[in-house]
């Protein structure tokens, strides 16, 4: 029998260690946060979000202000007028002739078939952009101006053309087309970057001009017209990017062909019917264009690629809200809700990197914001037991309060606590019942009796529980209650003892007998001073009668009365002032203090009243 008991002691105490360890060495939830229920993808080790290169390369610039119009274009270049075998060839029949036997022309040198050109192109409108207030490209349409000519001119053969006729024989002329051209420009920005751009550019339209020179002036016939086309490919830097105004400098290379086909030679002056210039040249440019400035689109696209989806979001909305025809915006709501998915990763994410620095409070908002946001049901999961660890902790917390006695914090705690947890909400009457107990026992070691008896009873009604150690306290009470009866000496003393016994008694149900006859001696003394407090209140209302009835009876003042009966009713005065008229007759007046600066005035006239003020 003792071996058995020994051994469950033992095993008694085994079990208590187990739990007392057990409890004491698990680890602090908050301290180590679950890193495992954010998801995380193959691409959480780039630097930036998945697609960034190809945003950047083929999406650049979708966001930023169309630009609508380009009001002027300067181009100033050189150019050769080329397309043979060789570089200081013509290519064949790039000239007809009326007769065709007469010697063919190959345009000379190298040297005599460079020229420089100068361009304006005017008023370069983004047509969809002006038509439909969006814009799908940037795409210019404009008027282009454009003369050419040639330095050092080759010499016709005029002397084998005046053979075949003598008209064709001017003598010393040089082929030199002098051009103006009239034509369309349509023109297109590749922009990666705001301070560069490619610049592609097609024009078409119509070409007239003379091509006979001699050494000092151009002659006006013969001459012609004809189609003209061209093409170019450049490099725009932008002098001030970001501005509402853009200027640019860039560098083209261009091809143009223009084909005179419709000779006039009235004075039949050349054997021309035609020629084809095809010309290769270099260009500068400066041009002024309006529009194109980086907008809140871009900002939040940077944003949601450095994974900054709340900042994105927020943007990329303001983008939509003050750009609503922007050709791209729906670009703009695909990232939007892109943003939606991951906002709840980031912020998940944002509360795992204030846990790992204890800071729990931030922690817990960032995952509130994400559970609130989030559709995933994993990440849902995950979130709903770190906020229910968290919560845990505030509970624990909040106990460790009211057994310090910091009431108000610990249900301050809690009612926070239950914003967010079920289990919170549900144990606040538990803490509201533990409070008022904490303060019951308080009011109960100060004396406060009924105070306490009253929070004891408030305890019960949020927790049926502590109905034990309530009744507990209650017969403590009682029997403190017992005591100071015992001492009390004045009434209002013993009347509270009396009520506090009753309610004792009825808490209780027996105070024992000893109690049960102080309790009895003390209502007996309570009855007896009850008595004798009737009896003096009898005595004062019959004192009170008599003097109203005195005051009733007594004389009032009137005039006529002599000095005497006035005596009589009001006493002697606070002054006399006595004097004696004419007549020799005896006056005198009275004066009485009959209020605040008030004075009660009599005045009497050989001992007869006969004037009364008040002054």
């Amino acid at each position: 029998m003792v071996i058995s008991r020994k051994f469950s002691f033992l095993g008694l105490f085994f079990v208590v260690v187990v739990v007392i360890y057990g409890k004491d060495t698990k680890t602090d939830s908050v301290v180590t946060a679950p890193r495992n229920f954010v998801p995380v993808d193959q691409y959480e080790g780039l630097e930036y979000e998945q697609g960034y290169w190809t945003n950047r390369i083929f999406h650049p610039r979708e966001f930023y202000e169309e630009i609508p119009l380009i009001p002027l274009e300067v181009r100033y270049g050189l150019g050769f007028n080329g397309g043979g075998s060789t570089f200081d060839q013509m290519k064949s029949g790039w000239i007809e002739y009326e007769d065709p036997s007469v010697e063919e022309f190959d345009g000379g040198s190298w040297n005599a078939r460079v020229g420089h050109q100068l361009e304006l192109d005017v008023l370069k409108t983004n047509l969809s952009y002006f038509l439909l207030k969006t814009s799908w490209a940037d795409i210019h349409t404009g008027l282009n101006f454009k003369y050419s000519s040639i330095f050092s001119p080759e010499v016709l053969p005029d002397t084998s053309w005046g053979e075949k006729r003598s008209s064709w024989g001017v003598g010393g002329k040089n082929f030199s087309p002098l051009l103006l051209e009239l034509g369309i420009s349509n023109s297109m920005n590749i922009q990666w970057y705001d301070s560069w751009l490619i610049h592609l550019r097609y024009t078409y339209g119509l070409a007239t001009g003379t091509f006979y020179r001699d050494a000092k002036s151009y002659d006006k016939s013969p001459n012609g017209w004809g189609p003209s086309t061209s093409f170019s490919i450049g490099f725009r830097y932008v002098l001030n990017p970001g501005s509402g105004n853009q200027y640019l400098l860039g560098a083209d290379f261009k091809h143009s062909y223009t084909k005179i086909d419709r000779i006039s030679d009235p004075d039949d002056l050349t054997p021309i019917s035609r020629f084809d210039l095809a010309n290769y040249g270099l260009f500068f440019t400066l041009s002024v264009s309006k529009g194109g400035k980086k907008t809140v689109g871009d900002i939040g696209k940077e944003y949601y690629y450095h994974r900054d989806f709340i900042s994105a979001k927020e943007n990329l909305e303001e983008f939509i809200i003050r750009y609503p025809l922007h050709s791209n915006r729906y670009r703009a709501e695909k990232y939007i809700e892109e943003c939606r998915k991951k906002i709840p990763i980031q912020l998940a994410r944002a509360g795992m990197n204030f846990d790992e620095r204890h800071l729990t409070g931030k922690a817990l908002e960032k995952y509130r914001q994400a559970r609130k946001l989030t559709l995933d049901a994993n990440l849902l999961a995950g979130l709903d037991e770190r906020i229910s660890q968290i919560a845990r902790k505030y509970m624990y917390d909040a106990e460790r309060m009211v057994v310090r006695g910091q009431n108000d914090s610990a249900l301050t705690v809690i009612v926070k606590t239950a914003a967010y947890s079920e289990e919170a909400r549900k144990s606040i009457p538990y803490f509201r019942a533990k409070i008022y107990l904490a303060e019951g026992k308080k009011a109960m070691q100060s004396g406060f009796f009924m105070n306490a008896l009253d929070l004891f009873e408030k305890a019960l009604l949020q927790d049926q529980d502590l109905n034990i150690e309530v009744e507990l306290l209650r017969y403590e009470i009682a029997t403190m209650l017992v005591n100071q009866a015992n001492q009390a000496e004045d009434i209002a003393a013993i009347q509270l003892v009396i009520k506090s016994l009753e309610d004792a008694q009825n808490i209780t149900g027996n105070l024992g007998e000893d109690n049960e006859n102080t309790l009895k001696a003390l209502k007996e003394k309570v009855i007896r001073f009850e008595e004798i407090s009737i009896q003096k209140d009898i005595d004062r209302r019959m004192a009170d009668e008599r003097e109203k009835r005195e005051e009733r009876l007594r004389p009032t003042l009137q005039i006529g009365m002599t000095i005497p009966q006035v005596q009589e009713i009001l006493g002697e005065p606070m002054e006399i002032i006595h004097k004696t008229n004419k007549k020799g007759e005896d006056m005198q007046l009275w004066l009485y203090g009959s209020g605040a600066d008030t004075v009660l005035q009599l005045s009497f006239l050989e001992f007869i009243l006969f004037k009364i003020e008040r002054g």
